[in-house]
């Protein structure tokens, strides 16, 4: 199973100091995060997360903010199990 540290980390398309990664699984489902140390996004990138999916984009909000290193690792296991 793919967890937070299988994510390659690049630099963010519109933020300067921003980072991202994403990850589409065999089964289709896909995840996003982010992370910015200046207060733009819903975490800092080193601690903090923001994180946008599949099964999140379906959701009012579409977005999570946040969210540690283990709680994307049980969101991406949770992906692959579906």
């Amino acid at each position: 199973m793919k967890k937070f540290n299988d994510l390659e980390f690049k630099a963010h398309k519109v933020i300067r100091t921003a980072t991202h990664a994403s990850m589409e699984f065999p089964n289709g489902e896909w995840i996003s995060v982010v992370g910015c140390p200046e207060g733009s996004l819903y975490g800092n990138g080193s601690t903090s997360f923001e994180m946008m999916s599949s099964s999140t984009e379906k959701t009012s909000r579409g977005v999570k903010g946040w969210l540690s290193k283990e709680q994307i690792s049980r969101h991406m296991v949770h992906l692959q199990k579906k």
